[in-house]
C-alpha cells in the first residue's frame, strides 16, 4: 500500500508564540496556506527567546488552527556570543535531524535561511528521496559575516557555509529572495548557479489589522504626542547592518528644536551607543525605547510623521530592511538611507511616498525632515501614497499568494 504524502512542511527556528518577524512570518504562513486547502505541518525551535515572560506549559507538539507544530529543543548559550550563536545552530540543526524521516512523507519542505546551516536537511531528502524543497533567504550568508567580520575569509565556516550554498541554490525547487537587489547580488556572485529558480518575494507587516484602531493606549506615546508637532521614528534593529552614524549626526542639526522629537525603539548591537550619544550630546528631544510589539509598537507607529530605514554602504543585496512595510502599512512617509538600486528606494520615488539619500549624506537629511516638517501638504500626500503602495504590493494575502504559486504538489 502507497503511504499518501502530505502536502508541506515549514522548517524555521523560530515560530509562534515568539514575536520576532522570523517567527512570525513563517507562521503566517503556515495559516496562510492552510486556510488556501494545504495541509501544513512546522518543524521548529523549542520558544525561548522571544516570548513573553516563561511559557511553562508550551507543548513539544500542538495544533494552531489546523497547522501541526512540532517543536524540537535545542542549547540556549548566549546568542550576543559568537561561539554561542554557533554552538545553538549547530544544536538546533542536530536536533531537527531527529525529524529526517518523518520530513520524508511530505511533497514539499519550505526551509529558512536561519539557522545558515538548516537548509542542509531538505537538500538530504532531495538527494535521497526527491522531496521537492523552497529556500526562502531572509540575507546572504556567509556573505553578510564577511562583510561586518563575523567570520574569516577562507575559514572553516566560510568554506562550510560555500559548500552548502552550491547544493542549496541549485538542488532548491525554488529560490525565494526578498528584493531584486538581493537577486542581482546572488547572480553577481556566482551563488546562484541558475537563475531560472529565483524568485522575489517580499516580506510584509503581520499585524495591519490592529492599525484599524487610531486611538492611542500608551500613556507615555500620548505625553510625547501632545508635546511635539512632529515626530521623527527609528524602529527595528539597530545593528551592524544599519547606518545609524548618519541618522544621528543628522539629529544633531535639529538637538535644539522643540517642535521636532526623534523616537528610536528597537535592539540590536547600536542600541546602547545610540542612547549614550544622546545622553553626551544632550539631545533632549530624542526617546529611546527597547523592543516594542503588540498595540505599543502600533502606537508608536501612529504618533510619528515620518520613519526613518537605513542601511549600511555595501550591504544592500544582503538582506531587506522589512520594517518598512510596518511604516508604509501604517501610511508613513519614509526617509531611506541607502543605494538608489533597491526596491525600497525606488518605491519610494515611484510612489512619491518618501525620499531616498546616500549614506553620510547630513545635508540631505536635514533637507528631508525640514521639507515635511515645514510642508504639512506634502507629508499628507505622501502618507496617502505610501498606504497605496502597501496595498498594492506588500500586504499578507499578495505575498503568501506567490508562496502559494511556487509550491508543487
Amino acid at each position: 500500500m502507497v503511504k499518501i504524502k502530505k502536502d508541506v512542511a515549514i522548517l524555521c527556528q523560530y515560530f509562534y508564540p515568539e514575536h520576532v518577524s522570523s517567527a512570525t512570518l513563517p507562521t503566517e504562513l503556515a495559516l496562510g496556506l492552510k486556510e488556501k486547502g494545504l495541509d501544513v505541518s512546522v518543524i521548529c525551535g523549542y520558544p525561548q527567546e522571544y516570548i513573553d515572560g516563561k511559557e511553562p506549559n508550551l507543548s513539544i507538539k500542538e495544533d494552531l488552527k489546523g497547522v501541526t507544530i512540532n517543536r524540537v529543543k535545542y542549547t540556549t548559550f548566549n546568542s550576543k556570543s559568537k561561539f554561542g550563536r554557533i554552538f545553538n545552530f549547530f544544536s538546533l540543526f542536530m536536533s531537527m535531524t531527529t525529524k529526517f524521516f518523518y520530513l520524508k512523507n511530505f511533497k514539499e519542505i519550505i526551509v529558512y535561511s536561519n539557522p545558515p546551516i538548516l537548509p542542509l536537511i531538505p537538500y538530504a531528502l532531495k538527494k535521497i528521496f526527491g522531496t521537492n524543497f523552497i529556500f526562502v533567504a531572509f540575507d546572504v550568508y556567509p556573505d553578510n559575516a564577511l562583510k561586518m567580520d563575523g567570520i574569516k575569509e577562507n575559514g572553516f565556516i566560510h568554506r562550510l557555509m560555500n559548500f552548502i550554498n552550491k547544493r542549496v541554490y541549485s538542488n532548491a525547487s525554488e529560490v525565494v529572495l526578498l528584493g531584486n537587489e538581493m537577486k542581482d547580488y546572488v547572480i553577481e556572485n556566482k551563488i546562484a548557479v541558475k537563475e531560472s529558480n529565483l524568485k522575489v518575494i517580499p516580506n510584509w507587516f503581520s499585524n495591519e489589522h490592529a492599525l484599524e484602531n487610531k486611538e492611542v493606549t500608551n500613556r507615555q506615546f500620548k505625553e510625547i504626542k501632545s508635546k511635539y508637532q512632529f515626530i521623527v521614528l527609528y524602529s527595528g534593529n539597530m545593528g551592524s547592518f544599519q547606518d545609524i552614524e548618519t541618522i544621528l549626526k543628522g539629529i544633531l542639526r535639529f538637538k535644539n528644536h522643540k517642535n521636532i522629537c526623534f523616537i528610536f525603539s528597537g535592539h540590536g548591537n547600536k542600541a546602547e551607543y545610540v542612547k549614550e550619544f544622546f545622553q553626551s550630546n544632550e539631545v533632549l528631544n530624542s526617546e529611546v525605547f527597547g523592543f516594542l510589539k503588540g498595540q505599543d509598537y502600533v502606537d508608536i507607529l501612529s504618533i510619528a510623521d515620518l520613519c526613518l530605514v537605513s542601511l549600511e554602504s555595501g550591504i544592500e543585496g544582503l538582506g531587506v530592511p522589512s520594517k518598512t512595510y510596518g511604516y508604509l502599512a501604517a501610511a508613513k512617509p519614509v526617509l531611506a538611507i541607502m543605494s538608489s538600486q533597491t526596491d525600497i528606494s525606488r518605491d519610494l520615488i515611484e510612489f512619491e511616498c518618501g525620499v531616498n539619500i546616500q549614506q553620510d549624506d547630513i545635508e540631505g537629511f536635514e533637507l528631508s525632515i525640514n521639507n515635511y516638517y515645514e510642508n504639512s501638504s506634502l507629508k499628507l500626500k505622501h502618507s496617502m501614497n505610501a498606504r497605496k503602495l502597501y496595498k498594492s504590493k506588500y500586504t499578507k494575502e499578495i505575498n503568501i499568494e506567490k508562496y502559494y504559486e511556487l509550491i508543487k504538489i
